[in-house]
């Protein structure tokens, strides 16, 4: 049975990845809220471990140095408060196997510790029976500005299509979709002349993190308002089949060309064509 909070107090409980990032997720929403349930997912993929014959020897440098890069930036922005969560009388928390994140077990794991909220972030795509319950408290925490850019890897992908204004976080109720849920809030992080995409990204996700606390603020005052998604010309969806090794190549050649750069000089490029939801409680939808 769903537990209906009162008001001014949210139970959350989380369901993220297991990397890093999703570790300090975690730790960066226990210190504001009361966190009583921690699942991690082993989602059974890794764009690291995906491999190509046709990668020269060159190209499998870049490639690696890409993902190298990426744990060791990592590492620097949230390697401080990564610890996974040790389950105590205060939070339940679990690992959840390949293929077991939408099962009755993680159904019962969040429900037994009494959670009203769910906050998700880095997992696979949340299905029934999951998807069910929580109506109005199923939050995702989707790194890419939907409806611009959903699915997979969608702070990389603007990057790699010369679009850095579309680089951020888009913090949405779930529903059966890919990140098509009601908006509650965007955010986007500063973007320097010499940042390389794994320091954007780091930005991104902490941007998210303060987006998410400041939605969170508000469900718990009652007054969110979602914004139902608008319908964008020319909207990207990227799936994991979608991605080649040689697009992390293609993308470096760009970074060469002074991409970030020319982005930072040209001012107005960071907001042509954007609606931003910036508030969780906006006074129109």
């Amino acid at each position: 049975m769903h537990v209906r909070p009162e008001r001014g107090a949210l139970r959350i409980g989380i369901l993220t990845g297991t990397e890093i990032r999703h570790r300090y997720f975690v730790q960066a929403v226990r210190s504001r809220w009361e966190v009583v349930a921690a699942g991690y997912e082993q989602t059974g993929y890794s764009p690291a471990a995906v491999s190509s014959k046709d990668l020269t020897p060159a190209e499998r440098i870049v490639v690696d140095g890409h993902f190298a890069e990426r744990a060791r930036q990592e590492q620097r922005f949230f390697g401080h408060a990564s610890d996974f969560v040790i389950a105590d009388g205060r939070c339940a928390a679990r690992h959840i196997g390949p293929g077991a994140l939408n099962s009755e077990a993680t159904l019962v794991f969040l429900q037994a510790a009494g959670v009203d909220t769910v906050v998700v972030y880095g997992t696979n795509l949340i299905r029934p029976p999951l998807i069910e319950h929580w109506p109005g408290r199923l939050i995702n925490m989707h790194l890419g500005l939907s409806p611009y850019y959903r699915g997979t890897a969608t702070n990389f992908y603007p990057l790699l299509n010369e679009e850095p204004q579309f680089v951020g976080a888009t913090i949405h109720l779930i529903d059966p979709g890919i990140d098509t849920g009601p908006i509650l809030r965007h955010a986007r992080p500063r973007i320097d002349a010499d940042d390389m995409p794994h320091t954007i990204g780091c930005r991104a996700i902490q941007a998210g993190i303060d987006a998410l606390h400041a939605v969170l603020d508000d469900l718990a005052a009652g007054t969110v308002k979602p914004v139902r998604q608008w319908t964008v010309a020319g909207a990207r969806l990227y799936l994991r089949k979608d991605y080649h090794p040689r697009q992390i190549v293609d993308l470096y050649r760009k970074l060469e060309d002074g991409l970030i750069p020319k982005y930072v000089q040209r001012a107005g490029w960071a907001s042509a064509g954007l609606r931003l939801i910036e508030s969780s409680c906006p006074v129109t939808a």
